[in-house]
C-alpha cells in the first residue's frame, strides 16, 4: 500500500496518476507545512482534528477538488469552482480543496457532510496502515527537514503498523537540481530513503517518475 502524509497534494495525487492509490486518507489534499505538527497528529491518531471550534478561514483562493484530485469545474464552463481555504489551528493544518463557494454561503454549512468524509478516511487510514503488509509512506518537505522528527515519524508509524513499512521523504531546496538527489540516509534497515529535489521540480512529471520508478502494489 501506499500513504501520503503530506505536506502538500504531490504524494496523493501522484501515487493516483501512477495507480498506486486506492483510498482517500485524511492528508491527501490539505497543506501539512509543519513535521512536527503532522507527528503529532499522527500520535494523537486525530483526535481532535478539524473539529469546527477550531478552525478559521483564511483570505487564500483555492480550488474545490474530487477525491482523485482533479479540479471540478462550474457546469458547462471551463472555470473550476473555488474552495475555501480554511485551517485547523490545533494542528496547523489547511482544508484548501474541501469546501467549495457557495454564493452568500457560509463555509460552516458544508461542514457536517464534510467532517462525516473526514472521519471515514481516518478511519480508512488507521485501518489499512495496521492491516497492510507493506506499506510505503510519502512525506513531502517543503521546510528545512530536521533529523529528530524524522526519527519521531518514524516510531510513531512503527506503532501505527503491524507489517514492515519505508518511508520515502522528499525534502525540497533552493538549490537547481537535475532529478532527484539521494541523501544516502543511513542503512535499508532504517526504512528511511531521503531524497532532495529543487524546490521548483514540486510539478515536474520526470521527478515524480524517478521517485515512483519501480513501484508496485502486489494486490
Amino acid at each position: 500500500m501506499v500513504a501520503g502524509l503530506g505536506s502538500w497534494c504531490g504524494p496523493a495525487l501522484y501515487s493516483e496518476r501512477h495507480g498506486l492509490r486506492r483510498h482517500s486518507f485524511p492528508l491527501d489534499w490539505m497543506q501539512s507545512p509543519f513535521l512536527p505538527d503532522v507527528n503529532t497528529l499522527l500520535r494523537n491518531k486525530f483526535q481532535g482534528f478539524m473539529e469546527v471550534e477550531n478552525i478559521i478561514e483564511k483570505d487564500i483562493l483555492a480550488n474545490y477538488v474530487d477525491d482523485n484530485g482533479y479540479p471540478i469545474f462550474k457546469s458547462g464552463t471551463s472555470e473550476s469552482i473555488r474552495a475555501h481555504y480554511v485551517t485547523d489551528i490545533k494542528y496547523n493544518i489547511d482544508s484548501v480543496h474541501d469546501f467549495p463557494m457557495v454564493p452568500n454561503q457560509d463555509w460552516s454549512v458544508q461542514y457536517p457532510p464534510y467532517k462525516i468524509r473526514l472521519d471515514h478516511r481516518i478511519q480508512t487510514f488507521l485501518n489499512q496502515i495496521a492491516q497492510s503488509q507493506r506499506t510505503l509512506f510519502i512525506r513531502y518537505e517543503w521546510m528545512p527537514t530536521s533529523y529528530e522528527d524524522v526519527i519521531n515519524l518514524k516510531s510513531i508509524l512503527t506503532d501505527m503498523t503491524n507489517g514492515n513499512f519505508n518511508l520515502l521523504l522528499v525534502e525540497t531546496v533552493d538549490e537547481e537540481l537535475h532529478g532527484v538527489k539521494d541523501m544516502n540516509f543511513g542503512t535499508p534497515e532504517d526504512k528511511i530513503c531521503w531524497v532532495q529535489v529543487s524546490r521548483d521540480n514540486c510539478t515536474n512529471t520526470s521527478v515524480w517518475n524517478d521517485l515512483l520508478s519501480g513501484i508496485t502494489l502486489l494486490n
